[in-house]
């Protein structure tokens, strides 16, 4: 248990500060400013962009949400977060001495927990008539918790000597995971128009992405059955359950390990299509300058995609190991001490096998990506006014990755070329409805999906928060003298 809970702490807090935290960042990917970033969502909505060059200076989201620790509303507020020195309240556990900041959410519901750091570096979007092209570089780091069952959440989070839970035969039969990801992606998007006539208007887009992985670590959990009798034995009926770990530590004495910065590599893709349902007949636009285009305005648009379909293969300075129904018993816990990874998994290794190194299974593995179906539906209500339905569905492509929370959202925005609002409403991982807001201002955009981690009006369970700058020129902008259209174009009906 102690070893879990070091690996999620160290994974959350090493790369993600406490006072960080965007999931999907939906004030920087949904309008028809939102240039290179829409890709996030849907490759093929890079052709309908309002703007014909979008360059991404630097943008950042961060998110973060669970449904097992909060922090009351009384204890709360997020200036604390720039106050220099500032102590969080803690209060008594309740078993055993020690104090904490979290209270625990007292059901039996399974936790889950998500954290998503999203750095985006340098990246550019060009469109070229029928044609559209990206490339994006960006940083992401994720951590998923997933249906952990309440008993091993509490004994994770508030140790062996919680009270309520010992002497009680606890079977946990479905499968419950902790993953962290991170890497470095190198990205090309090409989008095309493939249909055009009347009314009618379809892009397909692709993206593929050169993956670089920084850190990986995952454990998931089959078949666990055991007791905790007091606050130092443990006994494991049974175990079914797998571990690797790639990351930038000494696996002896725990001090930073820089030998490689990428330990993994892999590739992904994303694949998208949009349906447009346009406001006047489609025109073929012959032209000599890029910024001569003009812009197709739509009644409708709906997009469907495949994204984060991929996965990096570790296997430099990775280990793994596998426990296959195996029982141990575990006592004086609280005298032991580790002085890094191997001795810990060497002395797990031989309580369940009798032997040091026989739970060890290989120097590679590998995880998949948070995948999802994404489907988007785009609505323009009058000339500055849409509204936009979204959702995303996590798909699973392996037992070992990343799980991705679910998420439907409706988002009425207003916007135009020097000035956007959005408004996003949204249900989270089925469960949690949160109300967001995202301002433009030209090309610098910030927001939040969840409005209510800014202040302590309910208990504080996770936050979120974006920002984006970029340079864009509009379609049509080019400005020539001696044509009634912009660059000298010539208009023919289909």
């Amino acid at each position: 248990m102690r070893l879990l809970k070091y690996i999620i702490l160290c994974s959350i807090l090493f790369f993600f500060p406490p006072d960080a935290g965007a999931q999907e960042m939906y004030g920087t990917v949904l309008g028809n400013y939102s240039g290179v970033n829409s890709i996030q969502l849907n490759p093929s909505a890079l052709a309908d962009s309002k703007t014909w060059l979008d360059v991404e200076l630097f943008g950042v989201g961060a998110f973060v949400q669970n449904n097992m620790l909060y922090q009351s509303s009384g204890d709360y507020s997020f200036l604390h977060f720039f106050q220099s020195g500032y102590v969080w309240p803690t209060h008594p556990e309740g078993y055993g001495s020690e104090v904490r900041i979290f209270y625990v959410h007292k059901n039996t519901t399974p936790k889950s927990a998500f954290v998503d750091l999203r750095i985006n570096g340098p990246g550019a979007m060009l469109v070229w008539g029928k044609h559209a092209f990206a490339i994006s570089t960006d940083f992401r780091n994720v951590f998923s918790a997933y249906k952990v069952p309440y008993d091993a959440a509490n004994f994770a989070y508030l140790g062996m000597n919680y009270m309520p839970q010992q002497n009680i035969n606890y079977q946990d039969n479905k499968p419950f995971s902790f993953t962290q990801l991170s890497w470095l992606e190198i990205g090309l998007t090409y989008t095309c128009e493939v249909y055009a006539k009347g009314f009618n208007k379809i892009n397909i887009g692709i993206t593929a992405r050169k993956l670089l992985g920084y850190s990986g670590i995952y454990a998931n959990s089959y078949n666990l059955n055991y007791n905790v009798i007091d606050d130092s034995t443990l006994q494991v009926r049974n175990m079914k359950a797998e571990m690797g770990i790639a990351a930038p530590v000494d696996y002896d004495q725990l001090q930073p390990w820089n030998d490689k910065i990428f330990k993994g590599g892999g590739y992904s893709a994303d694949i998208g299509v949009t349906y447009q349902r346009l406001l006047r007949p489609h025109e073929n636009q012959y032209f000599t300058k890029l910024c001569a285009p003009h812009y197709e305005d739509y009644l409708y648009r709906i997009g469907v995609a495949l994204i984060d379909v991929g996965a990096i293969r570790f296997n430099t300075h990775a280990q793994k190991y596998i426990i296959d129904n195996k029982s141990s018993y575990w006592d004086q816990t609280t005298r032991i001490q580790f002085s890094g990874v191997n001795q810990m998994m060497d002395t797990i290794s031989y309580k369940f096998y009798g032997d040091p190194n026989a739970a060890k299974a290989g120097n590679k593995f590998t995880i998949w990506l948070p995948s999802a179906l994404s489907v988007q539906f785009d609505y323009h209500i009058n000339t500055y006014t849409y509204i936009n339905a979204s959702l995303i569905f996590p798909l699973a492509f392996s037992k070992v990755m990343v799980h991705r929370p679910a998420e439907l959202s409706i988002t009425p925005r207003y916007e135009k070329n020097w000035f956007e609002i959005d408004m996003p409403v949204s249900l989270y991982d089925w469960y949690l409805p949160r109300i967001g807001l995202a301002v433009r201002v030209y090309g610098f955009t910030i927001g939040t999906d969840k409005l209510g981690g800014f202040f302590n009006i309910s208990d504080y369970s996770g936050m979120d928060f974006y920002f984006s700058i970029k340079y864009f020129l509009d379609k049509g902008s080019c400005h020539d003298k001696n044509s009634k259209r912009c660059g000298n174009m010539e208009f023919r009906p289909d």
